[in-house]
């Protein structure tokens, strides 16, 4: 798809000079290790922020975790006073990184899940599972498992790709497998070719990956949320995220983070 808005739903944008916002909500912004609460008060361009742990601090989004205790926590959130306008699902239950087996099978998570299907609030959309390797049967057979896919209100991916290009590939691959609802882009970089941590980090090719995917998403109308990974930095072995973070190790604005707060999608 091209990463110019269609003309006839935004003519607007090819007046000279005038550009496009970025819908609302679509720009948000993940934090790894060692985060902070007040990190994301230099993002004001984010709408929301995640993390890998439960938690309903003001605008995050909580992620449920793999166990019975996780799962009650989350029954109880949804349930309670102020229950969260989203609540993310298994992150990556098919790959642990440190032994490469399953955290948990399609069977085991479907059997996991089901007390938080039967006392799921009023008010709280659930976003599904996010696969490690997204083209997987992992998602298909917990949804064969569970029964649940209309509990959903939309799919989940992770993407990291050296070009914008690449990543456009994988994700429109996805969609054409998980086509019948929205799509939430909950991390995305692009991740680096080389197994090292780059000499020099070339910060003009990540704002370029950055706004173009952006745009992109704009265009296509099913990508709802967009979550760039990462706000802050950390190990950079991890090569998904050595070339994108928003704040070094001081809290300092990298090259990237006046980019991303002043995102506009055109």
């Amino acid at each position: 798809m091209s990463l110019v808005l269609p003309m006839a739903i935004h003519g607007i944008l090819t007046i000279p000079g005038v550009t496009a916002h970025c819908s609302d909500g679509l720009v948000n912004v993940v934090f790894n290790s060692h985060y902070k609460l007040s990190q994301f008060s230099q993002m004001p361009g984010a709408s929301n922020w995640l993390t890998f742990a439960f938690g309903t601090q003001p605008k995050q989004i909580p992620m449920l975790g793999n166990d019975k205790d996780a799962v009650d926590k989350a029954i109880a959130a949804v349930n309670g006073p102020n229950p969260p306008d989203y609540l993310l699902t298994f992150n990556e239950p098919d790959n642990d990184y440190k032994t490469g087996k399953v955290i948990l099978h399609p069977k085991d998570a479907a059997d996991l899940i089901k007390p938080l299907l039967k006392s799921p609030g009023n008010h709280t959309k659930f976003i599904a599972p996010v696969p490690a390797h997204q083209m997987s049967t992992w998602l298909t057979d917990f949804y064969n498992e569970c029964q649940c896919r209309d509990f959903f209100a939309a799919h989940n991916v992770h993407i990291y790709r050296p070009t914008v290009e690449e990543a456009k590939a994988e994700i429109n691959a996805f969609r054409e497998k998980y086509n019948d609802k929205p799509l939430w882009i909950t991390e995305i970089a692009p991740g680096q070719s080389t197994p090292r941590c780059p000499k020099t980090i070339p910060w003009d090719k990540s704002i370029k990956f950055m706004q173009e995917i952006y745009a992109w998403g704009q265009s296509t109308e099913w990508i709802h949320k967009i979550f760039w990974n990462s706000g802050n930095q950390i190990n950079c072995n991890d090569t998904n995220v050595a070339a994108s973070y928003l704040l070094d190790y001081k809290d300092k604005p990298t090259p990237l983070l006046d980019p991303f707060n002043h995102l506009t999608c055109s």
